[in-house]
């Protein structure tokens, strides 16, 4: 701390508190800011609405009853055999959330942030955002996507999405979006393609079986247990994969920077 400083003049004497250095004002400053914002980030984020499901949150009940099932299935199989989180989210208005998000792109943005859409480290994920009133649409993207899938994504509401919407056929517009939002960002996987690992794995444990069994099992014990939990390890692993796929539990922790497209009334 830098001491005070004495001063006299016209026969007075008075002193003067140190002067705080800019630098640490501007950092005391900076410091204020960002709870501040930290602050205001907290409310905007505490308003939005906690995920039901991995893939169709229908807040707003667009989505029939007959039409769910299939659109589940759909998103569950693509993430299975691609890795690729896809959810659907419907809510009644946008203006219900404008107080804390002043334009519907950052209320997505923070919504896929929120909730961590997309598996890690592919960042992959895609959001498909509808709200009823003012027919807004907006298909949020992961930040691993390149920046060519913000006109892939404005071309899939312009020319399927919206047009649906607005002659109020919302299962149509979403189940068609769906559709068009896997083929933009998953490819055909043939059957060999898909199964050659647990192929190649149930090769290798039947090998190891295999060997294991034609040992001196007296002689070489510790060969033989080896073996064997090599078999066994390779067999759990395949059942494994063959359960859970590229799925993730629940929704894998991605996150977006704001890529995506957008459309309405």
């Amino acid at each position: 701390s830098q001491p005070q400083r004495q001063f006299f003049r016209c026969g007075f004497s008075f002193t003067t508190k140190p002067r705080v250095p800019r630098a640490l004002r501007i950092r005391k400053q900076m410091r204020a800011l960002g709870i501040i914002l930290l602050f205001v980030s907290n409310i905007a984020l505490a308003s939005l609405p906690e995920a039901r499901d991995e893939y169709i949150n229908d807040f707003a009940n667009l989505i029939q009853d007959g039409y769910e099932p299939e659109l589940r299935n759909k998103l569950k199989d693509t993430e299975y055999y691609s890795g690729v989180e896809i959810t659907v989210v419907t809510i009644e208005s946008f203006s219900t959330y404008k107080p804390e998000f002043t334009s519907w792109e950052s209320f997505a943005t923070a919504l896929f942030n929120k909730w961590g859409v997309g598996n890690l480290p592919e960042n992959d994920g895609v959001m498909l955002l509808i709200a009823r009133e003012g027919r807004k649409v907006r298909i949020e993207i992961g930040s691993g996507y390149a920046s060519r899938y913000d006109s892939i994504m404005k071309g899939i509401i312009d020319e399927t999405i919206y047009p649906q919407l607005k002659r109020d056929n919302y299962n149509t517009g979403i189940i068609q979006g769906v559709d068009e939002i896997i083929s933009s960002v998953t490819r055909p996987v043939s059957f060999f393609e898909w199964y050659k690992w647990h192929i190649l794995a149930g090769i290798g444990a039947l090998i190891s079986t295999l060997i294991a069994l034609s040992l001196d099992k007296k002689k070489d014990s510790g060969w033989f247990w080896i073996l064997l939990a090599l078999a066994g390890f390779l067999v759990l692993g395949v059942f494994s994969h063959l359960k859970g796929g590229k799925a993730s539990d629940g929704f894998g922790g991605g996150g977006s920077d704001g890529g995506g497209a957008s459309g309405g009334d």
